[in-house]
């Protein structure tokens, strides 16, 4: 039997061959640690590189490092992370709207504004409204899946813009609230429990939504010169619809009630994926008649949450086999030895080490549990203001748009037929990260200084 081997994929199996002989011969990580390097790295080369599954992929490599020695929970227990249930509990909740017709009453809506101007002005508002009322960036991007895959039906020719756009908007409206992300909670609780003083919900809220806002416009604007798409008239016939049907009537009070659930997490206490669960199997009821429990099943990309717990579990072992650690270790020692170093450097430290964060940590959470208490460190070695240090490397952290595994809602659209490559992400990343970090600069010398958040 002959197999055709392509000259690009064995020149990438010849250097991701080089690169673990590298690792296993020229670093001091343990051996654990050497495997989830190399793992890591060649899943990364793998996902943008060559045309196979990205579910299959991170799969394929997990089982492969369990086999080589990693443990056998890593894989089977990948599936028991929050983020996981949550991400099922989104994805019916978001097939009830579709299935119920609100989706399609909304999507009517928005296609009858005529012109591609008009119908990106209201995603870009309705981004930044579900940025603030819904907690989880995967479950903001779920509930606007459904719209977006409308959008693409009526408009196939601006697929690449708007499945660029929806995960972008979606990332880059983290930044309005202090709910806008785990990581958020995480810093200031590190915060608190130092006696350091914290960011109320309101100072956040004053910090970074224009911020949030304005980068938001600024990587609307960068996509659409990246796609190269041009505004149009569009043709669409709406049949208007006076009266909402009680199914929709049904569909309107479930979601209401889940958004105010999920805003207010902070009083009630209740764990937000064992919530949005629960709320997804109270919607399959015969009670409600609203859809079957076979039916909420079809309503959820597999695909994806495969993805998401073999990609989790890859992107976790830089940290719980310390080559993270280790790297950070070497890194702040080296900034220690640095005594010239001024607040411009030491800002444009922060910034870049958290903006650049998601490359070797792409869960959004873990990068503030293994970083922030580093940047306290930091912060008390250079007697810096210890709320700053951590509020820019919160917004700092908050981009993560290299590759589709940096960000749960990237590969929501990106498993839901994108309409882009992971090469042509890492090339807009590209762009728009100079351009945070720039934005981020500016920011920090005429807003949040200003405003009393100094280093």
């Amino acid at each position: 039997m002959r197999v055709d081997i392509s000259n690009r994929a064995l020149i990438i199996t010849i250097s991701c061959l080089l690169f673990a002989i590298y690792i296993f011969t020229s670093t001091d990580f343990e051996y654990l640690g050497k495997i989830s390097v190399i793992l890591f790295v060649v899943s990364l080369v793998m996902f943008v590189a060559t045309p196979l599954p990205a579910a299959l992929v991170a799969l394929l490599l997990l089982t492969l490092g369990v086999l080589i020695g990693l443990p056998k929970s890593l894989l089977f227990g990948s599936f028991e992370q929050d983020i996981i249930w949550l991400m099922i509990g989104a994805f019916i909740i978001s097939g009830m709207l579709e299935k119920s017709g609100l989706m399609k009453r909304l999507s009517d809506w928005v296609l009858n504004q005529g012109h591609t101007r008009k119908m990106n002005r209201f995603i870009f508002i309705a981004s930044q409204f579900i940025s603030i009322v819904i907690p989880s960036t995967s479950s903001r991007a779920v509930m606007l899946l459904p719209l977006y895959e409308q959008l693409v039906k009526k408009l196939p020719q601006h697929k690449t813009y708007y499945s660029l756009l929806f995960p972008t908007l979606i990332l880059m409206g983290s930044n309005l609230t202090l709910l806008g992300a785990g990581s958020h909670l995480i810093g200031m609780g590190l915060l608190e429990a130092q006696n350091k003083n914290t960011l109320s919900y309101f100072e956040f809220l004053l910090f970074g939504a224009p911020f949030g806002i304005v980068i938001g416009l600024i990587s609307m604007f960068i996509i659409r010169l990246f796609t190269k798409v041009k505004h149009e008239q569009i043709e669409h016939e709406y049949i208007a619809q006076q009266h909402y049907s009680i199914i929709e009537k049904k569909a309107l009070l479930i979601i209401i009630v889940t958004i105010v659930l999920w805003m207010t997490e902070w009083l009630h206490h209740m764990d937000i994926a064992v919530l949005t669960l629960f709320i997804a199997l109270i919607i399959m009821l015969p009670l409600f008649n609203i859809m079957t429990f076979k039916e909420g099943l079809k309503y959820i990309n597999w695909s994806l949450i495969l993805f998401v717990a073999a990609a989790s579990a890859l992107g976790s072992l830089l940290v719980t086999y310390n080559v993270v650690d280790d790297l950070q270790q070497s890194l702040f020692k080296t900034l220690s030895s640095m005594k010239w170093m001024n607040e411009f450097y030491m800002m444009l430290t922060i910034i870049t080490i958290s903006v650049l964060s998601h490359l070797l940590i792409t869960s959004h959470t873990t990068r503030a549990i293994v970083l922030i208490p580093g940047f306290l460190l930091l912060a008390n070695l250079f007697q810096l203001n210890p709320t700053a240090t951590v509020f820019l490397a919160l917004i700092g952290m908050n981009y993560c748009l290299t590759f589709p595994v940096s960000s749960k809602s990237i590969l929501v659209f990106y498993e839901a037929d994108a309409g882009f490559t992971s090469r042509q992400l890492m090339s807009l990343s590209l762009i728009l990260t100079p351009i945070y970090i720039a934005v981020m600069m500016i920011f920090y010398y005429c807003y949040w200084s200003p405003l009393g958040l100094t280093l």
